[in-house]
């Protein structure tokens, strides 16, 4: 049953959209991005953004049935058997495991060399258990607030850095194929988009004004994309594409570029710390909906994830190369459960 404190207003689930998209892109997104694109970068982000409506498309259709119900709901309308709620709450556990072990690495790697990325993942876990217990309603305005200040140091960190743009880095493009583009659009797509679908765990009816909401959540996807294009290109300009390849976090490291006022400098630790703001958000919200899926405790799905830590996740390069391999794999599974659900609701419009 869906109570009042579970109200939410349009402007946080927008800010939950902008979280959940973003959030993957500084680390894994990135780095595969230019991994597989190179100087098409951008015209893969491009492909991924009208790919990117599909997605939408499916949510849209999803959300809109039976507003009064959460997915778990729907999905109890819809299929007599609990597998689609396993498979999507197993799918959406491994995502959770790679995104939370990206996070905790950059930490580690960037700021706390000496300190065990055990105990980062611990710190964190914590403060997820925690934002859980209080629900969806104080996570989406804690989404709200750090969202807010997400874009204010994203704009700090392209416009900081303008002085040392260089566009003929960029060059040349399409110097192969298409081939190029259209795999690194796959990748963003697959590791930063299907993340909204989290959000179906959120009754429609439970969001206050939710007229022209999906025209709204459509408008925070296209301005992620935006920003993707943004420091996807001041990343290739400012670094060059050999350089930047040679970085898991290039991103970062094109922020010690930057300058405000042309004499304030080495703030790169300071706005990156939105890239932190966004995993702790995404984290917290993957876990509510496995939580709620599945009626597991927010506490037992921490502890698995740290056990994945421990026995999957051993390395950086193990890391990458599982992140490669069977991410986007899982992404895709994800895709065509909600592919299966939104056939199923059309199914029953029919026999209605």
């Amino acid at each position: 049953m869906n109570y009042m404190k579970d109200k939410i207003d349009k402007l946080e689930f927008c800010s939950m959209v902008f979280m959940l998209i973003m959030s993957p892109f500084l680390g894994m997104g990135i780095y595969n991005l230019l991994k597989f694109s190179n100087n098409d970068a951008v015209i893969s982000i491009f492909i991924s953004y009208i790919l990117n409506i599909i997605i939408f498309l499916i949510f849209k259709y999803i959300f809109d049935y039976k507003p009064k119900l959460d997915l778990n709901e729907k999905l109890n309308t819809l299929f007599k058997t609990k597998y689609i709620k396993i498979s999507l709450a197993l799918l959406f556990f491994i995502n959770l495991t790679a995104l939370s072990y990206n996070i905790n690495s950059f930490i580690i790697s960037q700021f706390l060399s000496e300190t065990p990325i055990i105990f980062i993942v611990i710190i964190l876990s914590i403060l997820i258990i925690y934002i859980n217990k209080k629900g969806i309603q104080i996570i989406s305005r804690v989404s709200t607030f750090l969202a807010l200040l997400s874009i204010i140091l994203i704009l700090i960190a392209i416009f900081g850095s303008y002085s040392t743009f260089d566009l003929t880095n960029i060059l040349p493009i399409l110097k192969d194929n298409i081939k190029s583009p259209l795999l690194g659009s796959f990748y963003t797509l697959t590791i930063n988009s299907i993340y909204i679908f989290v959000l179906l765990i959120i009754p429609k009816e439970n969001i206050n004004n939710n007229q022209k909401l999906n025209k709204y959540i459509f408008i925070t996807s296209s301005i992620v994309f935006l920003i993707f294009i943004a420091i996807t290109t001041y990343t290739i300009s400012v670094l060059g594409i050999n350089l930047a390849l040679m970085y898991h976090y290039p991103a970062y490291i094109t922020m010690k570029e930057i300058t405000i006022f042309g004499f304030i400098d080495k703030i790169e630790n300071f706005i990156i710390i939105h890239w932190i703001f966004e995993m702790f958000i995404t984290l917290s919200l993957i876990v509510y909906f496995i939580s709620k899926l599945t009626n597991i405790k927010p506490i037992i799905i921490i502890t698995f994830n740290i056990l994945f830590h421990i026995t999957i996740f051993t390395n950086s390069t193990k890391f990458n190369y599982l992140v490669t391999k069977y991410i986007p794999i899982s992404s895709v599974l994800i895709i065509i459960i909600m592919l299966i659900i939104s056939i199923k609701i059309k199914k029953s419009y029919k026999t209605l």
